[in-house]
């Protein structure tokens, strides 16, 4: 559905899959290290590095939307049915989860140019327990243009979902400071779970967002997944 548009790789230099970036600061509040969020096949792990601090706007937290399970076949190493060998549970797979915003980040729609969080819930909609761990892929899509999110550097942990759980994730972003010069008006967040390759599109409702794709440390990233 996307193949059509244009991605903004990142200027700076791409580290390999799996390994925690590391943060500090700049550009209005706290940033990130720049390596792209894989689109169609997220990281997995990301390393044990320092957990960023929080950017602490003041905004209110937003109302929680119902999401629809995702759609795509299985890929990353998941399993059918609901352990994989060992006894552990199986990779959650895109269409076991239900994708939506959820409370607990300060996310807003326009107002301010402090940092806001906004946070994604993923909840288990399958008949079996599931497994993730790691970074999901976050897209930020427009019109014309594909920006995927840099990770923020923090520890990973494997979460297992029972049946009707849910896991979240933040997104960290800049939001665009009052003129149009490099504002990127997403529409979409484009989500791919960690280890797997298709993804879900969730409506982008916060507003625009200062475009820093090609910055070594954006102001604006995606976090791990926990529960």
């Amino acid at each position: 559905m996307l193949g059509h548009l244009s991605r903004k790789a990142p200027a700076a230099v791409v580290l390999a899959a799996g390994l925690c970036l590391t943060a500090c600061s700049g550009n209005g509040g706290t940033s990130a290290s720049a390596s792209p969020s894989a689109r169609g096949s997220a990281a997995a792990d990301g390393g044990t590095g320092g957990v960023m601090s929080s950017p602490g706007p003041s905004s209110a937290n937003p109302t929680a939307t119902s999401g629809a399970a995702g759609t795509g076949g299985s890929t990353g190493g998941s399993t059918g049915g609901g352990t994989a060998a060992g006894g552990t549970a199986a990779t959650c797979r895109t269409s076991d989860l239900a994708f939506s915003w959820v409370s607990g980040g300060q996310a807003a729609a326009g107002g301010g140019a402090d940092q806001k969080a906004a946070v994604v819930g993923l909840r288990n909609t399958s008949g079996h327990a599931c497994a993730m761990r790691g970074y999901p892929g976050a897209d930020l899509v427009n019109s014309g243009t594909q920006w995927s999110l840099v990770r923020q550097s923090a520890q990973v942990r494997t979460v297992t979902l029972a049946p009707g759980a849910s896991a979240r994730f933040t997104i960290t972003y800049l939001p665009e400071a009052g003129s149009d010069s490099g504002a990127f008006r997403a529409t979409t967040v484009v989500i791919t779970p960690p280890n797997q390759r298709s993804s879900f599109d969730l409506p982008w409702k916060w507003g625009a967002v200062q475009l820093q794709d090609g910055a070594t440390h954006p102001g604006t990233y995606v976090g791990p997944v926990h529960s």
